[in-house]
């Protein structure tokens, strides 16, 4: 069974994802534009109107903002509510003391969107969509939660940079089948919808401060294709392989792993945790 008393690497795991976004966004703060014109990512502060983007699309400015009200119960619940010139244009109420966080993004489409993410208890149960103004509400365009909810406890995705008509994210991810995970991923706005740019993802070792280097806890079965369902190899306990790709297809998650003889295959993400695939594998709990 999962260990829940890893109290120091939940610490360093919070602290990472927040350094990642202090970083992301430390000259963002307070309205400010981070890169060139035609395009921008501005991030929101609570009860502070920003007045320079047109969310609505009629080419003049709006003024937006966005509160967080404590709603003093048992369940330690809060509301966020988001406003586009006085009026609520979206709302969401959550229980064991929620956290929100809010920006405006505008592509180089001139279209501006915004990004609203939310957690519970520091790090649980993350909620993070964009979202686009229409008919006097925020509707949701894009769910980033589909391609962690099935595979991973806890993760993160930081919009680090806006370029053209993209977004250019840092990923952290804690799947139960490797534990904690960094990756780089991109989604590309075209035909009305968000889509990733690619489908493999590499992982950040530089990020994660570590070798790739994956010692088997147990035997793994490794496929020859994604989806597929011959056996390449088994991993024995003590086999050590790399694992050089992450992948994401038809909303399911697949490991590349490589051995020291240069085969390759991979392992279908798990769906639950149920004892490590790795003894490089961390968890937070």
């Amino acid at each position: 069974m999962r260990t829940r008393n890893n109290t120091r690497f939940r610490v360093i795991c919070i602290a990472l994802a927040t350094i990642s976004f202090i970083i992301a966004g430390a000259y963002l703060l307070k309205g400010k534009v981070s890169n060139a014109a035609e395009t921008a990512h501005v991030v929101a502060e609570p009860d502070v109107v920003l007045s320079k983007s047109d969310v609505t699309g009629d080419g003049k400015p709006d003024n937006v903002k966005f509160t967080m009200v404590d709603n003093n119960d048992e369940k330690d619940s809060a509301t966020m509510q988001v406003f586009v010139n006085g009026k609520v244009v979206f709302q969401q109420k959550r229980n064991y003391s929620p956290i929100w966080k809010m920006s405006l993004i505008k592509l180089e489409n001139g279209k501006v969107f915004f990004d609203i993410s939310s957690t519970i208890s520091s790090d649980d149960d993350c909620i993070h969509q964009l979202y686009l103004y229409k008919n006097n509400k925020l509707k949701s365009v894009y769910n980033f939660q589909r391609y962690f909810d099935k595979y991973a406890d806890y993760y993160f995705a930081d919009i680090v940079k806006v370029s053209g008509n993209t977004l250019k994210m840092s990923v952290y991810a804690q799947f139960y089948t490797t534990g904690s995970v960094w990756y780089n991923m991109n989604i590309s706005y075209k035909d009305g919808v968000f889509k990733r740019t690619s489908s493999k993802f590499d992982p950040n070792y530089k990020e994660m401060s570590r070798k790739n280097k994956w010692t088997a806890a147990r035997k793994i079965k490794v496929y020859k294709n994604v989806g597929s369902k011959k056996i390449a190899y088994t991993l024995k306990k003590g086999n050590v392989v790399k694992l050089n790709k992450i992948i994401c297809k038809n909303n399911k998650v697949y490991f590349q792993v490589k051995k020291s003889n240069g085969k390759t295959g991979y392992i279908p993400a798990a769906k639950k945790y149920n004892g490590s695939y790795f003894k490089e594998a961390q968890y937070a709990g």
